[in-house]
């Protein structure tokens, strides 16, 4: 059962965001870049831990002495 009576309508997607600095607290700021950061450093880990995952079963399948 749907919550809304009716699906809601397709929006654009969000292309940017402003976020006023000056508004922030101290520590809202210090929250905000540490979100920032976790995200870049996730984006630039995806294909890492792809590979990684990859090798992983690779060796797996090796010491069971299956092949791929």
């Amino acid at each position: 059962m749907p919550i809304w009576p009716k699906e809601p309508d397709e929006e654009p997607a969000i292309t940017s965001v402003l976020i006023h600095l000056d508004s922030l607290s101290a520590c809202e700021r210090r929250d905000l870049a540490n979100a920032l950061l976790r995200a870049a450093w996730s984006a630039a880990l995806e294909n890492t831990r792809i590979l990684l995952l990859d090798l992983f079963i690779e060796v797996d399948e090796a010491s069971l002495g299956g092949t791929r």
